[in-house]
């Protein structure tokens, strides 16, 4: 086995990791590979790596990038949907309107 085909075989598998940390939502995982992948990466560029193994890699990252991006609209979408859209409007004794609910109380459903 060449160093070549060494560092093209390890950075296919650190893109593959990342896949499947992505399609798991394994933070931690995912927050490992960065200098790892870009260790790979540096020692794939001074080889003298063919075409297709570049494209084939390539073409894998690409694919990576596109969960990334999904991954994070998924994130931001969760976020929107916990904040309340509108405030309760609630009244006092005497009938004026207050909006929200007191601090430290919350109303449960039963």
């Amino acid at each position: 086995m060449t160093r070549q085909s060494t560092s093209a075989i390890s950075v296919a598998r650190l893109l593959e990791q990342q896949r499947e940390a992505l399609l798991r939502g394994d933070l931690l995982a995912l927050s490992a590979l960065p200098p790892r992948l870009e260790d790979a990466m540096r020692r794939l560029a001074v080889d003298q790596t063919d075409p297709a193994t570049l494209a084939a890699l390539a073409q894998t990252a690409a694919h990576n990038a596109r969960l990334v991006l999904s991954a994070r609209a998924g994130l931001a979408r969760a976020g929107r949907d916990r904040t309340p859209k509108a405030s309760l409007t609630t009244y006092d004794a005497q009938g004026r309107t207050a909006v929200g609910t007191a601090q430290g109380q919350l109303i449960a459903r039963r």
